[in-house]
């Protein structure tokens, strides 16, 4: 089982960040060492660090002005290479789309062009 970057929290504070197979152990573990009011929030795919802010679901850090900025979301491999399948995926169907038109418009082209020339050879007929 892959280990999940955890952020124990307390009072909207990162206290410690750490390795964990699973949410309800990392969960105990943040009670266990911070109290009752303390919880786990999976950090895997953000920026942080022990003391930056948790705030309605929401990680912070204090910019070097001292200004509070929400942290970087930076997405695993995994996450990118599931959004890059769902994007191939709506492209492929797009291009198939595509085909299938194009298909249709030349099958509609070809006969057009056979009906044309049938006019043309009933016209060659009664001249």
């Amino acid at each position: 089982m892959q280990e999940i970057k955890y952020a124990l929290i307390q009072e909207n504070q990162i206290k410690n960040i750490f390795l964990c197979e699973n949410y309800e152990l990392a969960n105990q573990l943040a009670k266990a060492s911070f109290g009752n009011d303390a919880f786990a929030v999976d950090t895997t795919d953000y920026l942080t660090s022990i003391g930056n802010k948790f705030i309605n679901g929401k990680f912070y850090y204090l910019n070097e002005n001292g200004n509070q900025e929400e942290a970087i979301y930076l997405p695993s491999e995994k996450v990118i290479i599931d959004e890059l399948h769902v994007k191939l995926i709506k492209s492929q169907l797009a291009l198939t789309d595509s085909y299938e038109d194009k298909m249709s418009l030349e099958n509609k082209i070809l006969k057009l062009q056979q009906t044309i020339a049938n006019l043309y050879e009933k016209m060659e007929e009664t001249n």
